[in-house]
């Protein structure tokens, strides 16, 4: 295996594979009474990725906390075509993150008719993936060339005035773990074909990893659900240019993403469930309006994942250390896959 620069520890923890072999699918259990924590990057990402799979959870007598990081404010190309300028101030940006911070609050109310936890914590776009790779401590967080932000801006968020920073990101996501408890987590793949999907995904991982050290005598042991939203040319449909209906039609990761030795696990939907995932995904008008091919791509018969274990994320410390010290042998993407 060939590694990229000095990430040859992030590779084999991940456990890649050169040439992955087709990975086979499994029904996804969901007990009674669970508790479900969706992690999302931006707002959209939870419901893309477990609007069913929220559901599911709360007709199963469930609760469901949801936690989006950032407002994804940074949208370059949506926010000209929501403003109609061609030329952008940090005003527009804010007033654009505003807008996806409330789309996500009534996507919350359609999922959860009032009962799902939603924890807007207003954190700049492009934010997550540089607090863990170069924004680690307090003072010297994350600053936005959007927006000019170097905290949370937004004042109904949940971390209005809080330093974008690597650290407290992961302290936050920690607590929140210990007051909710979950039996199931959702979070992004850490091979997401997006640097802030990636960087929270480890950033879950690291979490993880960090809840179960300070609770030694406690059993944690979630169900640990990676998604993957972005990934080319997947799903079908995704970048067709015209949103297709694929309602009917089940979800299946891409052949190409590496099994890393996980299971793959799906959870196929109600007609009921399906229509109400539509109905949240489309309280995203600021996403439909730049990339409704893309949204509509989602609103399948199932929702898949790669399911890791709680023990997965033994080694996240070292793996976190060495890619903080090998940031600037990255490109655009946490993981060069070209170079794998």
């Amino acid at each position: 295996m060939r590694v990229f620069g000095g990430v040859g520890i992030i590779a084999c923890w991940l456990g890649l594979t050169i040439a992955p072999a087709l990975a086979q699918e499994s029904a996804l259990d969901v007990g009674v009474g669970e508790r479900l924590l969706v992690l999302a990057p931006h707002p959209d990402d939870e419901s893309l990725s477990s609007a069913g799979l929220t559901q599911r959870v709360f007709a199963k007598g469930g609760s469901v906390r949801a936690v989006v990081v950032t407002s994804g404010d940074a949208y370059v190309d949506a926010v000209k075509m929501d403003t109609g300028k061609s030329r952008l101030s940090a005003a527009d940006y804010l007033a654009f993150g505003e807008k996806r911070l409330e789309e996500s609050r009534r996507a919350a109310q359609i999922l959860g008719n009032g009962f799902l936890h939603l924890d807007l914590m207003g954190f700049s776009d492009g934010a997550i993936y540089s607090a863990l790779v170069s924004h680690w401590r307090r003072n010297s967080p994350f600053r936005s060339q959007f927006t000019g932000f170097d905290h949370v801006p937004y004042r109904d968020s949940q971390d209005w005035g809080y330093a974008q920073d690597g650290k407290d990101l992961v302290a936050e996501l920690v607590a929140i773990m210990q007051e909710t408890k979950p039996t199931i987590i959702s979070f992004p793949d850490v091979m997401e074909d997006d640097s802030d999907h990636a960087g929270l995904g480890m950033f879950a991982l690291l979490a993880v990893h960090e809840w179960r050290a300070q609770a030694s005598a406690e059993q944690i042991n979630p169900k640990m659900l990676a998604y993957l939203v972005h990934w080319p040319h997947w799903p079908t449909g995704s970048d067709w240019g015209v949103a297709q209906d694929w309602s009917n039609q089940p979800m299946h990761l891409p052949e190409n993403l590496p099994p890393r030795g996980h299971r793959r696990v799906c959870l196929d939907l109600t007609p009921t469930e399906i229509a109400r995932k539509h109905e949240a995904i489309a309280q995203y008008a600021t996403q439909q309006r730049i990339m409704a091919d893309f949204l509509a791509s989602f609103v399948r018969s199932s929702e898949c994942f790669t399911q890791l274990t709680p023990a997965n994320t033994n080694r996240i410390e070292a793996v976190i250390e060495h890619w903080q010290q090998a940031r600037k042998a990255f490109n655009n993407h946490p993981l060069d896959r070209r170079k794998i």
